[in-house]
């Protein structure tokens, strides 16, 4: 922007405001509206304290940042939040729905040389596909952690090194505060380490004093190995992701596993034919001195927002169609397929809650089926101020929700429009 001598509009000019000396300043931000309608939210299985299970809602979302380049050596970044949600009775969620006002994120960056920067601060994470660790773009409230982070980039090789505590969102303003978890990790990308092959390579450190699977609450601490094989797009695209988690859940061992993929063909120009899934099983027995629960940690949630479910303890065959024209247009069309891999095991939110059982009375269940998902989720983007998407969804529930719980079909739809400057 700085040697741009073209006219400039008003928000263009935002983004360089010469300072004193060298340090310069960039402004922005996103005015994002969110409308949500459900019926049956959470298949009907809803607290005391809910007025209904068919809530409609307004999330309104607010986001503004100034980005300081002090010198060639130091920047600084801040970004205000502000979140409100309207007209639904229920509780609020702060996590989620509503935060009056907040420091997003707050960090500086130091370039140690050309290739390394250490980032202090509370920051966004964000890998590959949001599988583990996510920005959280959905929900009203996105995620940041607090802590130090190391990133250095050489020809087509990122590293990112981190230790860091995730933030819990209140209500009011500026009290926030960082948690006592720990989430620590190595990530490497690698771009095009064969012509038509990215790969990327993860270790994940996770520590929580408090955690539940199955109705035990516990201590853990879980190490999380993976690789990310995945293909430039072309005609024919894969998307293949494999981990292992090892660690200590109370007194017993951890030994899980996730395999996740994706793959689509182009059948005609901008359309494709995809069919994707996920292997993730559930704990085995509770008598053997293993837990076998796999923990998604941060993950974007794998269904959209039809249903807060997450994959642990699932298999999910998803075929899909998707029409995709550039970053202007992106429409998909969605079957999702699960049911659970162990009767031993239960459900889980994208945050890794426990959904089912719900009531401790009906712990025992040896139904597998979960639910079958319809999606349509609509994305346009007619320049790069403006975004809009809207989101259809039916789930229809299968016999494990109604053994355990209420289980009512849900129906939600969305629409998003966000203007960013």
């Amino acid at each position: 922007m700085k040697s741009d001598t073209t006219a400039k509009s008003w928000d263009e000019k935002l983004k360089y405001l010469p300072l004193l000396g060298q340090a310069t300043l960039s402004i922005g931000g996103e005015i994002r509206e969110h409308y949500q309608n459900y019926t049956h939210v959470n298949f009907g299985q809803i607290p005391a304290s809910y007025v209904t299970e068919n809530p409609h809602q307004w999330l309104h979302r607010l986001l503004i940042h100034g980005d300081l380049q002090v010198n060639s050596k130091l920047r600084l970044f801040a970004q205000i939040n502000n979140t409100v949600r309207f007209w639904n009775p229920n509780p609020i969620t702060s996590q989620v729905d509503q935060n009056t006002f907040s420091f997003h994120q707050w960090f500086a960056d130091l370039k140690l040389n050309d290739q390394l920067v250490l980032r202090l601060g509370r920051q966004e994470l964000l890998f590959g596909q949001e599988r583990f660790i996510a920005s959280r773009e959905g929900p009203n409230n996105r995620q940041s952690f607090v802590g130090a982070h190391m990133i250095h980039k050489q020809k087509n090789m990122r590293t990112d090194l981190f230790y860091t505590h995730p933030v819990k969102l209140n209500l009011g303003a500026f009290d926030d505060v960082k948690t006592t978890e720990k989430l620590a990790g190595l990530h490497i990308k690698y771009d095009r380490i064969l012509k038509q092959l990215n790969l990327d390579a993860y270790y994940y450190y996770f520590e929580s004093k408090a955690r539940e699977y199955y109705s035990s609450v516990g201590a853990e601490n879980r190490h999380t190995f993976g690789l990310h094989a995945y293909s430039n797009p072309q005609r024919f695209n894969y998307d293949f992701e494999f981990s292992k988690q090892l660690g200590r859940f109370k007194s017993l061992d951890i030994q899980a596993f996730m395999a996740v993929w994706d793959l689509n063909v182009a059948v005609k120009s901008h359309r494709y034919i995809g069919f994707s899934g996920n292997y993730v099983p559930g704990d085995r027995s509770t008598s053997d001195g293993q837990l076998n629960t796999f923990n998604t940690l941060f993950a974007r949630p794998p269904f959209g927002q039809t249903v807060a479910l997450n994959i642990s303890n699932t298999l999910n065959l998803s075929p899909y169609i998707r029409y995709q024209k550039g970053t202007q247009w992106l429409v998909t069309a969605r079957a999702s397929f699960v049911q659970r891999t162990s009767t031993n095991d239960g459900l889980y939110t994208p945050n890794m809650t426990q959904l089912r059982p719900y009531d401790p009375q009906k712990m025992t269940s040896d139904a597998l089926k979960v639910c079958d998902i319809y999606a349509l989720d609509v994305n346009y983007v007619p320049t790069k101020h403006y975004f809009f998407q809207a989101e259809i969804g039916y789930c229809q529930a299968g016999s494990y929700l109604k053994n355990t719980g209420a289980g009512e079909n849900v129906i939600y739809f969305a629409i998003r429009n966000a203007i960013k400057f």
